[in-house]
This record gives C-alpha cells, structure tokens and sequence, in this order.
C-alpha cells in the first residue's frame, strides 16, 4: 500500500525542522537558517552536506555579515537558493555569500497535508523576497521545489533564481569519496562544452566526445565550471554507495541566462585544497546549481522556477534522465522472428510495476509482458527474452505505479536502429 506524505515538526540537531515523509524519502528543511532543506534521503542513503561543526547554531545579524568575505560565511551545508548573477563590481549582482537574510535569515514557514513553504525576510539589497516551496508525492521517490522571486521594491530589477545543492562526498570512515560523480549533457551547438569559471581546467572534468556527456569526478579540487545545458537534467551519483539523485528543470533555448548563458554550474572544494581565495572548506563538497534564465521584475511582481529532485538506487554513469526513471544501459533490441532480447539497466523513481510493449507501426500494441514490481531502493536490470511479433516497429518500457495506473515512458527503442 502506498504511503500517503506526512509532514511534522521536529527538533534537528537542535534547531526547530519540519520533517517530510512518504515512505521512501526524508526530507527535512530547517527554515531559521536560510530557508535550507537539510536532509534528502532515500532509504539508508543522505544526500546532502551538513556542517558538522555548526549543527544547532545560530547567529546574529552582525555575525553573518561578518567582513563581507567568505572566510565569515556560517556554511551550514543542505540546499538554498540565491539571486544570480553573483558578483561585486555594483547594482545587479549579488555580492554573496555571506548574505544575513537571503542566504542565513530567518524565514516563516507554513505546512500543508505534503508541503511545506519557506519565506524569506525582506532583502532591500537585491530587492527580493524569496519563496522555497517543498512538496512530495505518494509513492515517488521525487521532491518538488517551487522557488519564487518577489520584487519588493518600487523600480525594476532583473535576476536569476540560483538554487545550489551541497552534496556530500565522504566515505564511511570520513575521507574524500573521489567516486562521487556529476553527469550533465552539454550543448552540441557550443564549440566549448564548459566554461571554466574559477580555478584551473582539472582532470575532474571528463568530456565524452562521442554522447557529449560531460562527467565531473569529485577529486576535491577547489574550482568551478559553468555549462550552457539544452537537455533540462543533471545526475549525481555516488558510486559506492549505489545512489544516483537526479535533477531536471526546464530550459527555455530562446532565454537569456547568467554567467555567460549557464543553466547549470557545478562548484567543488575540500578541507585544505589549495585555492585562488582564501576558504575555509568544512568538508567534501560537491554543489549541483541550477540557473533559471534572467527575468526582468517591476515592483511586486514575481518570478518562479521549479526543480524536481528524484532519488533511485542505479549504477553509473546516468545517461538519460526521465520523469519515472534514470538510464544507465539503455533499451536494446534483438528480434528474431516471435523472440525478442531486450536489455537495459535503469534507476526508478517510483513504487509500482514494469512492463515492456511492442507496437507494431501504427504503434498499436500488439504484445506486452510484465516484468514485475519496480522500486527507486532497486535497480531494474531488464535481460530477458521475450515473446514477440516480428512486425514490432517500436519497443516500449513503461512504469505503472502501484494502482495499477501507467506513470510513465522510461525507455523505448526502434528495432531498426539495432540492426
């Protein structure tokens, strides 16, 4: 039986927290440092970076402010979002962190039967008040974050909503997990695939020129990129433990976008690495960001971007990225005569059923077969031969959530592209 989501208050390492919950997924926000979801996690496996040394505390005004530098940024860790572009050179950029009220103030928060909305204080630098809405569904292994800019001021103002996720790369025993990876497609159409944007070009980025399927493996090397990236996903995956959290937001090609058009920017660090400033690292992180494009605001007017989080147990790499699943060895083909191999390795994102369709080429079904319960703790290894029509034009892996109801597309493949 499904479980249906809860959301309670609770205490979390000695701040007050709103716990969401379906069965599958925790998630926790902590809305009086910054508005932060702190905790994602699918069964026995947390995602997100926390801060040891600044569990429970807090600070004032004065204290978050400090001297305007990052050697004074109370880096709690979890999932924020900021304005962008970020920068110091005046008005239209976001000179942070540290930020008092964005990025560390106090925000309200109010629930629902599955969510949970965070509101920032007014911020008469940038003109913002931001909204963080968390949301999860019955039976899903995917989180919903609805991010909303409000400008407050009485003149136009123009920004990017930036969300930025601190993901841990830390190995049981509390060492750098250089099997930690972030997969994002780059755009074809550019003739340099990413953009550097601190620190040196470092064998942590690893480029397929064949898929052009940029892979970052978390070394702890202190730097960052920016890629302009059409396909609206990014994976992270940690190999040793099995995880995969996967992102997806929508692109709009025609958009303008900060950072030299970046939707989205990946920012890596470790305790002691050398670095072009000077930081503090309070551990192994990797941030996955997400960019919308710039909108131009007039006075109380608002601007919204969503990101869907999903969360399965998969191998890497993740190639694709879908509503109901990931992709790791992609659906594959052999038909001879009635017998079909089909073959393929996936992540899910939801509790249900399996099954493969072959559609004939007015894509009617002509034949289907059940592959049994599906879960985001497990990957779905399909290898299995199968009864089918030679006149299959079209193969089909579909999700059915545990209703019964289809969910989703996953995969699909044309016979003819196999031969």
């Amino acid at each position: 039986m499904t479980t249906l989501p809860t959301v309670e208050e609770i205490p979390f390492h000695g701040w007050d927290g709103v716990r969401l919950s379906n069965g599958l997924i925790n998630a926790v926000c902590v809305p009086e440092i910054g508005g932060r979801l702190m905790q994602f996690s699918l069964g026995p496996h947390d995602f997100l970076f926390m801060n040891p040394e600044l569990l429970g505390k807090r600070f004032s005004f004065a204290e978050h402010a400090g001297d305007g530098t990052l050697l004074h940024w109370k880096n709690y860790g979890g999932d924020k979002t900021w304005p962008a572009p970020q920068g110091w050179d005046g008005q239209g950029q976001w000179p942070g962190p540290p930020d008092p009220v964005l990025d560390s103030g106090r925000y309200e928060h109010t629930t629902s039967e599955a969510s949970v909305l965070m509101i920032s204080p007014i911020d008469q630098r940038s003109g913002l008040r931001i909204r963080r809405q968390v949301t999860l569904r019955p039976g899903s292994s995917r989180l919903q974050l609805r991010l909303f800019f409000e400008n407050i001021l009485n003149q136009t103002i123009r920004w990017s909503i930036w969300d930025v996720a601190q993901l841990a790369c830390v190995t049981r025993d509390g060492k750098l997990n250089d099997d930690c990876w972030l997969y994002i497609p780059t755009d074809p159409a550019r003739a340099q695939p990413y953009e550097v944007m601190f620190g040196d070009d470092n064998p942590q980025y690893q480029l397929d020129l064949d898929s052009g399927l940029l892979a970052v493996q978390y070394q702890g090397i202190v730097g960052k990129i920016g890629v302009h990236s059409p396909a609206g996903w990014m994976a992270f995956a940690d190999r040793r433990a099995g995880f995969a959290l996967c992102m997806q937001f929508p692109y709009e090609p025609d958009a303008e976008y900060p950072d030299n058009g970046a939707t989205v920017e990946c920012w890596t660090e470790s305790p002691g690495a050398p670095s072009p400033i000077a930081i503090q690292s309070p551990g192994y992180i990797l941030e996955a960001e997400v960019l919308s494009p710039l909108h131009t605001l007039g006075p109380l007017q608002t601007m919204m971007q969503q990101v869907v989080w999903s969360a399965a147990y998969c191998p890497a790499p993740i190639v694709a990225v879908t509503d109901v699943g990931c992709v790791h060895q992609p659906l594959s083909v052999e038909i001879n005569d009635a017998w079909a191999r089909v073959q393929g390795v996936f992540g899910c994102f939801l509790d249900g059923r399996g099954e493969i369709e072959f559609l004939d080429e007015a894509e009617d079904l002509i034949g289907q077969v059940d592959l049994g319960p599906v879960s985001p703790l497990r990957a779905l290894q399909v290898d299995a031969t199968l009864s089918a029509s030679s006149d299959a034009r079209l193969i089909r892996l579909n999700l059915r959530d545990a209703d019964g109801a289809y969910a989703g597309t996953l995969a699909s493949v044309i016979p003819a592209e196999m031969d």
